[in-house]
């Protein structure tokens, strides 16, 4: 019974488009063409955030704030001061106020 339902299933309907009208009750259209364009996003090649960070003597880095951004408003800025925040750098004399850009690339 069920090899009779696989050969069923399996078995190629018409190839020949001429008869697929005269077998179904369905009339085959073209499909039609929308006039609707969907406004794509900005393709966003490089994004630059410039963060502005103070390395503590004990290594710690914290205070980090975005100084400037390319594509603002889009949570890169966001992003880049969470990687640089509490990262670790070599102990120094004291502490140290310093600027890095951070390059985010698709």
């Amino acid at each position: 019974m069920i090899a009779l339902l696989f050969a069923i299933a399996l078995t190629p309907g018409p190839t020949d488009p001429s008869t697929w009208r005269e077998e179904s009750s369905v009339e085959l259209r073209p499909a039609m063409a929308t006039t609707e364009t969907k406004a794509e996003a900005p393709a966003l090649a490089a994004v630059a955030v410039t963060v502005e960070c103070t390395a503590r003597a004990s290594g710690k880095v914290d205070a980090c704030v975005v100084l400037g951004e390319t594509h603002p408003g889009l949570g890169f800025g966001e992003a880049a001061v969470a990687l640089v925040q509490d990262s670790r750098v070599e102990p120094g004399q004291g502490d140290v106020r310093f600027a890095r850009t951070i390059q985010f690339t698709p």
